[in-house]
């Protein structure tokens, strides 16, 4: 008897191990796309055209490399120029990539942005004030949301006037 729950034992193990292998190699499976959402979109990015995909074989495990295509360069350039919702903080990062004036013009819509969302925290600050102790933790969270987006229309600002990937006037620095 006890010869008989091993072997059902053991085949239960081995049929659960071979589940998983299957899992782990289907490309349709939720197992994979949790584990490697990166390397999945770096995939998508290959299958576009927009990345070129090589395949290292060494010790262990084949690794990728990836390298922006021409294609992939100029849909970058594309969507550091297109407006979006976002702080634009990644879009600044890639700076060097565009010209100046699409900074400026990145710098433009961002401060715009930040100044609608004071205007709506200030908003919102005048309906909370004058109002009872319950809503002191509300009143604390608006106040944080304003100074924070404050902070962000001083740096847009301050990036108006000098933009990070601008060449500084070299002239301008000897006459001072």
């Amino acid at each position: 008897m006890l010869v008989i729950i091993l072997i059902v034992a053991f085949i239960l193990l081995l049929i659960i191990y071979l589940v998983a292998a299957f899992r782990r190699h289907d490309p349709d499976s939720a197992v994979d796309q949790e584990r490697d959402p990166f390397f999945g979109e770096m995939a998508r990015l290959a299958a576009a055209g927009l990345l070129y995909e090589q395949e290292e074989r060494s010790f262990g495990r084949p690794r990728k490399s990836y390298t922006v295509t021409p294609a992939g360069e100029a849909a970058l350039r594309t969507w550091l120029r297109e407006p979006m919702n976002d702080p634009g903080m990644v879009r600044l990062y890639f700076a060097g990539i565009v010209g100046p004036a699409d900074v400026v013009s990145l710098t433009r819509q961002q401060r715009q942005r930040h100044e609608q969302r004071v205007e709506h925290y200030r908003r919102i600050e005048a309906l909370l004030s004058g109002g009872d102790a319950d809503w002191d933790s509300a009143r604390r969270t608006v106040e944080l949301g304003r100074r924070f987006e404050e902070a962000c229309l001083s740096f847009w600002a301050n990036e108006i006037d000098l933009p990070m990937n601008a060449v500084p006037d070299p002239d301008r620095h000897r006459a001072a």
